[in-house]
């Protein structure tokens, strides 16, 4: 197999593995005969691997396209090979993927005291590279954004992993610092050499105070009545460094000012022209939507992406996300 060095092979066990751990607690919870059928997949790709049959098509006994490998290590078939019953399995197990993915996102009509909250999430495929996630936590808002690298069901396996990674992690309430740090070391540990992910970790207390890492992602974006702030990358992005520390960015959003995060399938949007998007433009946007809320906000960006690539396809995933501080008056609700 072309592909199929020890290290990589290795990644993919370590992948697979987590993968199940997952399905499992989620069988656990509640008998579903999708998830049974995607754990049993799993199941045979894992044997495949320890008996060195892994990468070989088990029709024709060539090899399975490398890049079909990379974006989808349940493969067991070249294309070539597969009959119309297989490929339509394959779009069966893909929409299962995707079905999955998107109950791990938050929910649509999340809501929590002192934030007002909206996300915009557009897969260009079937599966999505990109994660954000919102945590509450001892009275804090932890907000998460990141976009690993590649595309396909491996990119969506990582990026499943990373939130894992995060929820497990936000709940010791360290610095934020910390976190990020023990994020990138748990990343190294299951993805492959070649793979990495760009993110921003942050949390935001109930007085408005904002703490936030961002590990070679696009920059966070703060907007209100005193115009645009960015928080630029200040390290690595994770799988790619090795440091004990990492660099953190504080700042203070006042009553009515919205935080905005956004993977480069925003920025790197292109019109017919082969013109970007851009971050400048998006900030430009975003100070004339500045008075909107969340939902007007993520709504209007996604119209003005739409308007702006026209006839051209999505090339890239499309996430955002917007977090506005409206803090509530004596705890009772009432806005302050």
């Amino acid at each position: 197999m072309a592909i199929g060095e020890t290290v990589y092979v290795n990644s993919v066990r370590e992948q697979l593995l987590a993968g199940r751990a997952r399905l499992a607690d989620v069988l656990a919870e509640q008998e579903s005969d999708q998830v049974l059928r995607l754990l049993n997949e799993v199941d045979s790709t894992l044997h495949r691997i320890e008996h060195g049959t892994f990468g070989v098509c088990e029709e024709c006994l060539g090899t399975v396209e490398n890049d079909r490998l990379l974006e989808n290590p349940l493969a067991r078939v070249c294309l070539d090979c597969l009959t119309p019953k297989q490929q339509r399995a394959l779009e069966y197990d893909l929409e299962l993927a995707a079905q999955l993915q998107k109950g791990l996102l938050p929910p649509n009509d999340i809501s929590f005291p002192g934030w007002d909250i909206s996300y915009l999430y557009q897969p260009a495929g079937v599966v999505s590279g990109d994660y954000c996630d919102l945590i509450r936590e001892n009275g804090h808002l932890y907000f998460i954004m990141a976009d690993v690298s590649g595309k396909g069901v491996a990119a969506a396996m990582l990026s499943s992993n990373l939130r894992a990674v995060f929820r497990s992690l936000v709940p010791l309430q360290l610095p934020i610092e910390e976190l990020m740090v023990r994020a990138n070391r748990l990343f190294r540990e299951t993805a492959l050499p070649t793979q990495y992910a760009t993110a921003v970790l942050g949390s935001i207390s109930m007085g408005g105070d904002v703490v936030l890492a961002n590990a070679g992602h696009l920059p966070a974006l703060l907007v209100g009545k005193s115009g645009l702030s960015t928080f630029e990358s200040m390290c690595k992005p994770l799988g790619f460094f090795s440091d004990d520390s990492v660099n953190v960015t504080q700042a203070h959003m006042a009553p009515g000012e919205t935080l905005v995060l956004f993977t480069d399938g925003i920025s790197e949007a292109e019109n017919d022209a082969g013109d970007e998007f851009g971050v400048e433009r998006l900030g430009r946007f975003l100070v004339e939507q500045r008075l909107c809320c969340p939902t007007e906000l993520v709504t209007a960006c996604k119209q003005q992406v739409s308007a702006f690539r026209g006839g051209r396809e999505r090339a890239d995933d499309e996430t955002l996300l917007a977090v506005q501080y409206a803090p509530v008056a004596g705890g009772n609700g009432a806005r302050a």
